[in-house]
Order: C-alpha cells, then sequence, then structure tokens
C-alpha cells in the first residue's frame, strides 16, 4: 500500500473510532476540543467522519435484516457498481464501528476481564505450557485463560476462556486430592491423567485422552468418558450425547493444524477467532449453520477464509486489522 493509500487508512480508522467514541459516554471538554481540532486539520477529516457517521446510522437497518448487503454486491449495470462496491465496504466498516464501540483493547488483548481474573493466559494465535503447582501441566489453546483455586481439599482449575489440554498428575503417594477443572458451569473431574476441555462461553466440550474423565454439569447429570469419546454440556445444565472423536485430529491445534470435518460456520469461526486479533462476523443466522470440512495450517489462516468463502459461494468484506464480515 502506498503512503497516501495508507494515511487514507489511517484516517479513516480514526474517524471510526470518533463515530464509535460519540455513541458511549458524553465527551470530556478535553475530548471535545481534539475531535473539533482534528475535524479542521483536514477536509478529509470531516469527509471521513461524515462518511463514517451515516455508516454507524445504516447499523439499526443492517442487523434488523442483513438483506440489504446481499442486495449491494450483486452485479449490475456499470454506473451501480462503484456505488455498490463503496456501500458495501461501509456496511463492512459499520460492524467495525461495533467493534471500536467495544473497545479496540479486546482485539489486541483480548477480554480485559480475563486480565485481571485469569493466572494464566495466551494472546489470539500462543500456545502455552503451563506448569501446576502439583506437577500437573495444561497447554493451553490461543485466546484462552485459566484461574487455580488449590485448596486443602481439591486441586481445581477454573477454564475462564478457550481450550486446554490437561495433563494430571495422579492421586499417589502424599497427593490424595483429586483433580476437578471447571468450565461453563460444569466440571470435568480426572479419574486418569489426560483430557482436553473446549469453553464457548455458553458451552463446554470435554474429550478424553488418556483413562477416564467423570463429567457433570451445574444441574447435576453426569457422564463418565473412556479415551476417544467426547460429550458437550450447556451452562444451563443441558447434557448431549457421548459420542467418539479421533484424539489427533480433536488435538491438532497443539501441532499447528486446524481440522474441521463438516463442522458448522459458526463454530469454525468461534475457533478461527483465537487465533486472530481482529474478529470475523457472520451476518446471516442461517449462513452460520454451513458446513465446512479442511485442514488449515494456523500460521495462515487468512487462505482459510479465502478457502471457506470459496468453498461455500459467500462474500466477505475486512476492515483490516479490525473485523470480516462473512455474508
Amino acid at each position: 500500500m502506498g503512503d497516501s493509500g495508507q494515511q487514507a487508512e489511517e484516517i479513516e480508522l480514526r474517524a471510526a473510532e470518533w463515530v464509535a467514541r460519540l455513541d458511549g459516554a458524553p465527551l470530556s471538554e478535553r475530548e471535545t476540543g481534539a475531535l473539533r481540532a482534528w475535524l479542521g486539520e483536514d477536509p478529509e477529516h470531516r469527509a471521513a467522519f461524515e462518511e463514517a457517521s451515516a455508516t454507524w446510522r445504516e447499523l439499526g437497518a443492517l442487523r434488523r435484516d442483513p438483506g440489504p448487503l446481499r442486495a449491494v454486491v450483486r452485479p449490475g449495470r456499470q454506473g451501480r457498481q462503484v456505488s455498490a462496491a463503496r456501500k458495501a465496504v461501509r456496511i463492512g466498516a459499520v460492524v467495525g464501528l461495533l467493534a471500536l464501540a467495544a473497545g479496540i483493547a479486546r482485539f489486541q488483548l483480548g477480554d480485559p476481564w480475563l486480565l485481571v481474573a485469569a493466572d494464566y493466559r495466551t494472546a489470539p494465535g500462543e500456545l502455552r505450557t503451563v506448569s501446576l503447582p502439583d506437577g500437573s501441566v495444561v497447554e493451553l489453546g490461543p485466546s484462552s485463560a485459566i484461574a487455580l483455586d488449590y485448596s486443602e481439599g481439591e486441586r481445581r482449575v477454573r477454564l475462564l476462556a478457550g481450550e486446554g489440554f490437561f495433563s494430571v498428575a495422579p492421586r499417589a503417594g502424599e497427593e490424595s486430592r483429586p483433580f476437578v477443572a471447571e468450565a461453563a458451569g460444569g466440571t470435568t473431574t480426572a479419574l486418569g491423567t489426560k483430557f482436553v476441555i473446549e469453553e464457548n462461553g455458553t458451552d463446554a466440550e470435554v474429550l478424553a485422552v488418556e483413562h477416564q474423565v467423570e463429567v457433570a454439569t451445574g444441574a447435576g447429570r453426569g457422564v463418565v468418558l473412556s479415551p476417544g469419546q467426547e460429550v458437550r454440556y450447556r451452562r444451563d445444565g443441558g447434557l448431549g450425547r457421548v459420542h467418539s472423536r479421533d484424539v489427533e485430529t480433536a488435538t491438532a491445534w497443539r501441532r499447528g493444524l486446524l481440522v474441521f470435518d463438516g463442522a458448522r460456520l459458526g463454530r469454525v469461526v468461534e475457533t478461527l477467532n483465537r487465533y486472530r486479533r481482529g474478529r470475523i462476523v457472520i451476518l446471516d443466522s442461517a449462513l452460520a449453520q454451513r458446513r465446512v470440512s479442511g485442514v488449515f495450517p494456523t500460521r495462515d489462516l487468512d487462505d482459510a477464509i479465502d478457502t471457506i468463502t470459496t468453498e461455500l459461494g459467500i462474500g466477505s468484506r475486512s476492515i483490516y486489522p479490525l473485523i470480516t464480515v462473512l455474508y
């Protein structure tokens, strides 16, 4: 990108920040003065600000019905194509503004709450191996966090976000405390040594890797898993059926690969978002149910997005480095 293009992008992002900021708490006198000064520095600043403001106003209609986004990217007369392309960029930008309203720090650092609550955490795309006080080891996936709550009665680890591969020090000798991993309102108690938990906010998936684990929901429902068995439970206490899953495929992220076999696009996007500092957003709930299969190296997920959009025949727009919209 040339200097002029980069400068234009910086102006647009700065304008987006101001518009998102104006939608929050009232500006202080200092902030008001800074905005006025920035608008007066260059006519391009005011033009970008007005464009961003217009995009923000379209948000209400977009959130109620994403259909207009599909309409503006349909092929048409040449004179309409330029306008459509511009509007498509603006609608992509509106979602970027939403992200900015939530705080750019969330994209760069993750959830600010985790900074306070977690004892160990990883950034987007980062893998980390954590040795616990009892000799157990947790391999944290990207955008993941744990908090320790060891006591005289048990060894409890809370998975606050993301994914963890647990290798548990057995109950032997002087170590008689059970090892309990908590996630999404449920618990996984190690009856053996190795298991994986993936926390998705409203639910969690548990996969037994070596020996057995006992999974219990907040509603008191429970099940014992043997190696190669997986179960999903919801935060509201619902417990899914136990099914078999290939352990090597499920833990491929430890080797720098993401493997999807008929996974819902919504779940695929949730996974990809843990590996990228920007966010991927799906505008259409029906689109989120489409199925995706493929093997993608984690070092080049832009290529994964291109492959998915091509295979599904869907469109995408990006506001680098903040957000990518799938429609």
